[in-house]
């Protein structure tokens, strides 16, 4: 590890684990049965679009295997289809079902509602300070 300042490692060490709390308790707290790496693949379908299991196991980083089971879990579940690959008959395209997109729907209001009764009460200058904090934390997420 390169040589940083004792306060700044404390300081990464207090963020990360804030972080992973507040992602942790944020997944846990939907009205969905869906399990959160399920909803993940739904996510990633509903961002990108329709896509190959393989492609899908590549954004997810698990084995194709894997995505393969997570689909037809969802597809058992009627929040994905499959669909005939137009360039490749080898393959398939998963797709959003109009199910798939109401369980995402919902699930992202109910977290955004257990965030929103979590900050309701702070004061405005740590709402801003939270605000501030946001745009950083996304920030340093999307640098590589």
């Amino acid at each position: 590890m390169p040589d940083f300042d004792s306060d700044l490692l404390t300081l990464a060490n207090d963020l990360r684990v804030a972080c992973q709390r507040i992602a942790r308790r944020v997944r846990f707290e939907s009205t969905s049965d869906v399990a959160p790496h399920l909803f993940s693949v739904l996510v990633g379908l509903h961002n990108d679009g329709p896509q190959t299991p393989t492609q899908l196991a590549g954004r997810d980083s698990v084995s194709t295997p894997s995505m393969t089971r997570s689909v037809n879990c969802l597809a058992d579940k009627g929040l994905v289809e499959r669909l005939p690959h137009p360039d490749d008959g080898r393959q398939i395209l998963v797709q959003l079902t109009d199910g798939g997109r109401t369980v995402i729907d919902e699930t992202i209001a109910s977290r955004d509602t257990w965030m929103l009764h979590h900050i309701a009460g702070l004061a405005p200058d740590q709402l801003a300070l939270l605000r501030q904090a946001a745009d950083l934390l996304s920030e340093v997420a999307s640098a590589e």
